[in-house]
């Protein structure tokens, strides 16, 4: 019996298995080389992918660049749908979100270790890649790569990354942290994850109280003991430091405290949720919720309905007109939506059935 071989992995073998030629020195790439990461002052280039996800027309047709982990066939379940094309398209996330990408030629995956889409080792690769936001006709962004490598460090503007593993369960709990103060929990085991936001200035402070600890074991380690293994960008550096719960100075216990009230925060929010009751609004609104679920790749659960409105929109825009667009002019009943996720709000206009949903930007 064949075995069929995915186009994404069938590239990667066909791209290890060719010669490289040497460069010329006079010859010019036909784009930009990547700078060297990790460097703060390269962060404003780095497109989080939840922005992409919240206001996919915005960046449709732009290029961007991304720093996001390797996550093969959605191994984490981070993804919240299909990937867009084929069944060989691979997801990439970062704390802010997960999208699928698909390499525009071998070009693109030169230079690449050989990454099984299948395996979940792979998911602690870090790749940066370029390429262009596209759409599918149901309007799932993903991104047509022409660039990708394989890079050292942190996310773009991850301050702090933990990797909590051990206790009676055998946990492996994932927690990173950004300087915008995005927090991203993720169970790697029952692929459960949850975002969430804190004040920025509490994560700068926890990690002020790690750097002096860093680098080491901090603590011994206990029978079904959690280790919490640190990543942390300290200006050019990244370092890391495994802390022991249970053995710990006073000034470790400290360091470590937030850390540790930030996983049992995660904890309560994974195991209770607070749903958005279906029967309280109209169906065209939780059709808003939903494929706003869809395109962040996470549970309607975590989607708030501040408000919302019925709206005569003018025309089939539904008030969010595309620029070179036309539009025919007639009275399209609707509703205007505004949504909360992770304390950001944005606005939804649909039609009155909810087949058509537009959103406009936050």
């Amino acid at each position: 019996m064949k075995t069929a071989i995915p186009v994404f992995v069938l590239l990667m073998i066909l791209v290890a298995c060719t010669p490289k030629p040497f460069a010329s020195p006079t010859s010019s790439p036909s784009t930009p080389p990547f700078s060297p990461l990790p460097l703060s002052a390269s962060w404003e280039e780095i497109t989080p992918i939840g922005n992409i996800l919240a206001d996919p027309m915005r960046y449709r047709g732009q290029e961007v660049t991304i720093v996001a982990y390797y996550r093969g066939w959605d191994l984490l379940g981070e993804a919240g749908t299909g990937p867009p094309r084929t069944r060989s398209d691979i997801l990439v996330a970062d704390p802010t979100g997960a999208i699928y990408i698909a390499p525009a030629g071998r070009e693109a995956i030169k230079g690449l270790p050989l990454l099984l889409p299948f395996q979940i080792e792979s998911t602690e690769t870090l790749l940066r890649l370029r390429g262009t936001v596209e759409l599918t006709e149901r309007g799932q962004p993903y991104i047509l790569v022409t660039k990708m490598e394989e890079i050292k460090g942190l996310p773009a503007r991850v301050l702090l990354r933990v990797r909590r593993t051990g206790g009676f369960a055998g946990m492996d709990h994932e927690l990173t942290a950004t300087a915008d103060g995005v927090l991203y929990f993720l169970d790697r085991k029952s692929r459960t994850h949850v975002r969430w936001k804190a004040a920025p200035a509490q994560i700068a402070q926890a990690v002020e109280r790690l750097r002096p600890l860093m680098d080491g074991e901090v603590g011994t380690p206990l029978p079904d003991g959690f280790a919490y293994t640190i990543t942390l960008q300290d200006g050019e550096q990244v370092r890391t430091a495994t802390f022991y719960e249970g053995q710990l100075s006073e000034e470790a216990a400290r360091a470590l405290a937030p850390i540790q009230e930030w996983f049992g925060e995660a904890m309560e929010r994974s195991v209770r949720p607070t749903p958005t009751p279906m029967q309280a609004y109209p169906e065209a609104v939780m059709a808003a919720v939903r494929r706003m679920a869809e395109q962040r790749g996470i549970p309607p659960e975590e989607i708030r309905v501040v408000s919302w409105e019925p709206v005569d929109w003018p025309d089939t825009s539904l008030g969010c007109p595309e620029p070179g667009m036309v539009y025919a002019q007639v009275i399209v009943p609707g509703y205007q939506v505004v949504l909360e996720v992770w304390g950001e709000l944005h606005r939804v206009h649909t039609d009155r059935s909810g087949q058509q949903i537009v959103f406009c930007l936050p």
